[in-house]
């Protein structure tokens, strides 16, 4: 059984009045990281600013993209691709002007606090989550607390021609407890920084099909 949510447009929050200094620092893309994701949602419009989306199944995976659309390129695609049919999701897309959604939008693992989502993380024993990596060349970091999992996921994309450090540095190895992926039922996800090249090259234009290499990675993946 599928089911499929529509994007939330009011997502049960009234937008606060924002004021002129507010207005305008977040016209500028200078605002602060807001603090939780709650925060954001209590100023920043559904519908406008960002898109919320979810699709559940009675998979045991969920693919989580919390800084999809264009907040980080191209994750959306690979999260889509990777749970297709089969598996639960949850997106968070920006949709502000170009350089504006990494500053006003970007809100850390740690702090992913969207309750919508951590209901379904937290009902399922396996959470992958899809994030982009400002690295160079065409790398996937494999990090989490499932590193079982994780060295599995190496090994498949290893096989299939892919550069894979895993665990993943320590700037991005995704370990902390407090991070969402690793709420699921178990305490323990598998977290995907893909470098800006590498998820160029698996979907070179957005919205769009994966490339042959595109996709080997989803079918390695998904081979998992």
């Amino acid at each position: 059984m599928t089911i499929t949510l529509g994007i939330l447009t009011g997502c049960g929050v009234t937008p606060v009045e924002q004021t002129p200094g507010l207005s305008a620092a977040a016209t500028s893309g200078k605002v602060a990281e807001y603090p939780s994701m709650t925060a954001l949602r209590k100023v920043e419009q559904a519908g406008v600013a960002f898109d919320l989306t979810w699709t559940v199944t009675d998979s045991p995976l969920i693919v989580v993209a919390p800084h999809g659309g264009a907040i980080e390129l191209r994750t959306s695609e690979i999260a889509s691709a990777v749970a297709g049919a089969d598996h639960t999701q949850c997106q968070f897309k920006g949709k502000l002007p170009a350089g504006q959604n990494f500053p006003r939008l970007h809100v850390t693992s740690e702090n992913w606090d969207t309750e919508e989502c951590l209901i379904l993380i937290r009902q399922r024993p396996h959470a992958l989550s899809i994030h982009g990596a400002s690295k160079p060349g065409e790398i996937a970091y494999i990090g989490g607390r499932d590193t079982a999992t994780g060295a599995d996921l190496g090994a498949a994309l290893r096989s299939a021609g892919f550069s894979v450090q895993q665990p993943a540095p320590a700037d991005i190895a995704g370990t902390s407890i407090d991070n969402f992926v690793n709420k699921d039922a178990d305490g323990a996800g598998v977290q995907f920084e893909l470098t800006t090249d590498l998820r160029m090259l698996l979907f070179p234009t957005k919205d769009g099909p994966p490339s042959t290499r595109g996709q080997a990675f989803i079918d390695a993946v998904r081979s998992v």
